[in-house]
C-alpha cells in the first residue's frame, strides 16, 4: 500500500514539473524587434510581395524566437 501511495504521489510530482518545463519564456521586446528586422531583411532578399510580407516575417519571427525556446508572438510591428 505504500509503494503505492508513493508510486503516486511521485507520478504525480513529475507531471507536475513537466508542464512547467514546457512553458516557454516571453522573449524581450528587443530581441522580437531585431529578428523582425532580420525577417524584413531576408524578405526583401527573397523577392517577397507586398501582400505577403506580414504573414512571411511573423511566420519568420516565430521561427526564430521558437528555435531560441522563446513563446510565439502573433502579430509584429512591421
Amino acid at each position: 500500500m505504500k509503494n503505492t501511495l508513493l508510486g503516486m504521489v511521485t507520478a504525480l510530482t513529475f507531471v507536475a514539473t513537466s508542464s512547467f518545463a514546457d512553458e516557454k519564456t516571453v522573449a524581450p521586446q528587443e530581441l522580437v524587434q531585431e529578428f523582425t528586422q532580420m525577417c524584413l531583411e531576408w524578405a526583401n532578399d527573397d523577392g517577397v510581395d507586398a501582400k505577403d510580407l506580414n504573414k512571411y516575417v511573423l511566420d519568420c519571427v516565430n521561427e526564430e524566437l521558437t528555435s531560441n525556446s522563446y513563446q510565439t508572438v502573433s502579430s509584429v510591428d512591421i
